[in-house]
């Protein structure tokens, strides 16, 4: 199982079942729910290769951190306020972006980064129509897919016509959503923000992203 290391490394030893918001210290490490988890959505290495990588690579180009540009030259961006994959409300708005772009799945492949040599790395696919409760289902697993406050991850479904960057371990964290031209009415409306918070972000972003970021009034 390409996922055994997983089940092992983060069980309640762990140091971060102590900071979870969705597992209880005390419920932390059940292996039970963790590795049934894993089998229903963990992303096989081959299909990975065969079917996921080629598109990744047509959204993010590959290798890039920021503040380098981690979108090719066609894609518009928004840029979030970050510190995790997912909560709650973020996930709900992208779910129903990728709804309404016709996606059927979306994976969520981990960026390596200098402090995650040797843990095991993510490697995860959804279907888009997913619960927030079924999407936190697995204990530590899922704890630590969606919480890991350091973890970097590329979001996407198959069309390739978007994606989400977490960018948890820069300076500030960020999310970046990237989209076609095309969608952009879309995630420009489940990614509504406020000027200030328009503004705040922008602060945060490096300069190649603030030229190229094109904020709306709403």
């Amino acid at each position: 199982m390409e996922y055994q290391e997983h089940l092992e490394f983060y069980t309640k030893t762990y140091w971060f079942s102590t900071s979870s918001d969705l597992v209880p210290y005390k419920k932390w490490g059940d292996k039970e729910l963790a590795e049934k988890y894993l089998q229903k959505y963990w992303l096989p290495e081959q299909e990975y290769l065969n079917v996921w990588k080629p598109v990744q690579d047509e959204i993010f180009v590959e290798g890039k951190n920021l503040p380098e540009l981690i979108y090719h030259p066609e894609f518009e961006m928004i840029a979030l306020r970050g510190g995790n994959l997912f909560v709650e409300e973020d996930f709900l708005q992208l779910q129903k972006a990728m709804q309404e772009v016709g996606e059927e799945y979306f994976v969520i492949i981990q960026h390596s980064q200098e402090f995650t040599d040797g843990e095991p790395m993510f490697r995860m696919k959804f279907p888009v129509n997913i619960t927030w409760e079924e999407l936190t289902s697995g204990n530590y697993i899922s704890a630590v897919l969606l919480e890991m406050s350091y973890n970097e991850y590329f979001v996407f479904g198959k069309s390739g016509n978007y994606g989400k960057y977490s960018a948890n371990d820069y300076e500030y964290p960020i999310d970046i959503i990237g989209f076609k031209p095309e969608l952009s009415h879309i995630f420009q409306e489940y990614f509504k923000q406020a000027r200030e918070e328009q503004k705040e972000i922008r602060e945060w972003l490096p300069q190649k992203y603030r030229e190229l970021i094109k904020y709306k009034k709403h």
